[in-house]
């Protein structure tokens, strides 16, 4: 369960990234492609990813239930995806949509999915069936919360600015309904 929702929160990660960088234009390298020198204090995906990352990794090193692994395994992978995404852009400095851009993406992902199809095989589906559509529901406004928070970076078209506004919204409905009793499970309460 932890790699699927790892690859989910990279999938949800990544293609999220990709449809802001599509839309805003920031990343194509005019006239030439960003470094992590040159752009030190400047935002990037990179950063929020490798901040999620370092926060998951350490807590997922003194989590002890299962749930909680669960939870952090999904902003693992949302972490992967974000630093992943940008690697390429930033520390090896060619165009984002550079097939060596792209080749960074394909292995971090090809990693992650080799894991969850791995641990299915292994241990079946089985753990599926025990998260409540509350846990469900819990998961699902975390990835709109990332999204909404991505798109809302720098709105450049009222579209985008609509969607992550929608997307917002939509995370504070959910976590508001559902997280409460999905918190109070993961607590075993």
């Amino acid at each position: 369960m932890g790699f699927l929702l790892a690859s989910t929160g990279f999938s949800t990660a990544v293609l999220t990234a990709r449809i802001w960088e599509s839309i805003s234009h920031e990343a194509h390298c005019v006239p030439t492609c960003p470094s992590l020198a040159s752009e030190l204090l400047r935002p990037h995906h990179f950063y929020y990813g490798a901040a999620i990352l370092a926060v998951s990794l350490s807590l997922l090193y003194r989590a002890r239930t299962q749930r909680v692994r669960w939870d952090l395994a999904l902003f693992f992978g949302i972490g992967v995806g974000l630093c992943a995404d940008e690697t390429g852009l930033l520390l090896l400095g060619v165009p984002y949509s550079s097939p060596l851009s792209l080749i960074m993406v394909i292995i971090s992902g090809g990693i992650l999915f080799t894991g969850t199809i791995n641990a299915l095989l292994r241990d079946g589906t089985r753990e599926l069936h025990v998260l409540a559509w509350a846990d469900r529901l819990t998961l699902l406004s975390i990835l709109f919360l990332i999204a909404g928070m991505l798109y809302l970076d720098t709105p450049v078209i009222q579209v985008v600015r609509a969607t992550g506004e929608l997307f917002l919204v939509s995370a504070v409905v959910l976590l508001a309904i559902f997280g409460k009793k999905h918190f109070l499970r993961v607590r075993g309460q």
